[in-house]
């Protein structure tokens, strides 16, 4: 692991300490989707990668398929049953055939998360779900991210945070807002079962003094006034059990 990741979980431990009811958006995404996953789930994780801080939800069933467009993230995946080069856009499945879809860190790098989102609804059982977890745009750690060209995010990745050129896409951040998302899957036919905001003060923790700083910054995006702006949304939207998928032609049928 590198020592960035070190650093950060290091601070993450400390914040929780400080603050016990507290848990980090990877735990709560790996609960909501937990929750959800028996030995009979259909899933599908979209830009699954390694996808190894999952290992042990996705183990509960045989049933776990996974898409990404770098191939050599894939390679590395030994934790998901099916894999495959993909895209959230055009999934490789045929209609109403998965219970659960997962996309974690996905959201911010789509072009066309409509497009995207139908695919979704259109794979989806009625009364299956979508579980996601990506930053909230109007958080002060996106708009520094978004300060800097997409051309130089690789370079940044490697130098702030540790990991490789291989792990950095372009970002959008076209359905990156709690309003955004909540209107625009609600219009495609999905209905809310939870959309949470969770605080993580760890992104630029660098060092202490850095921690204590962005702590101080947690407890302003506390107030309720300012709720709306913490670093994470982590939604759970359900396709209603009498939503009948758009009729596509499913191509490269994986099922």
């Amino acid at each position: 692991m590198q020592e960035r990741q070190l650093r950060q979980q290091h601070f993450r431990r400390l914040y929780k300490q400080r603050h016990p009811d507290w848990q980090s958006s990877p735990a709560l995404y790996r609960a909501l989707v937990a929750e959800r996953v028996t030995p009979e789930t259909r899933l599908l994780d979209i830009g699954c990668g390694s996808t190894a801080f999952m290992k042990e939800v996705y183990g509960r069933t045989p049933h776990t398929y996974g898409i990404d467009p770098d191939a050599r993230a894939l390679e590395q995946n030994n934790v998901l049953s099916h894999l495959a080069v993909g895209v959230a856009e055009a999934l490789p499945f045929p209609d109403a055939t998965l219970d659960l879809v997962t996309m974690a860190w996905v959201i911010e790098h789509l072009k066309d998360p409509q497009k995207a989102f139908r695919e979704i609804l259109r794979v989806l059982r009625p009364g299956g779900s979508v579980v996601f977890l990506t930053p909230n745009a109007w958080n002060y750690n996106v708009w520094l991210t978004r300060i800097i060209p997409n051309a130089l995010h690789q370079v940044f990745t490697l130098r702030l945070y540790g990991r490789g050129v291989e792990s950095t896409f372009p970002t959008y951040y076209r359905l990156n807002t709690p309003w955004r998302v909540d209107r625009t899957l609600r219009k495609l036919g999905f209905e809310r079962e939870r959309l949470l905001l969770n605080g993580d003060p760890t992104y630029l923790a660098f060092n202490r003094p850095l921690f204590f700083a962005c702590s101080a910054g947690e407890r302003l995006l506390g107030l309720r006034f300012l709720r709306w702006a913490r670093v994470h949304l982590i939604g759970v939207y359900r396709k209603p059990e009498s939503s009948a998928a758009s009729q596509h032609v499913p191509q490269n049928r994986l099922l």
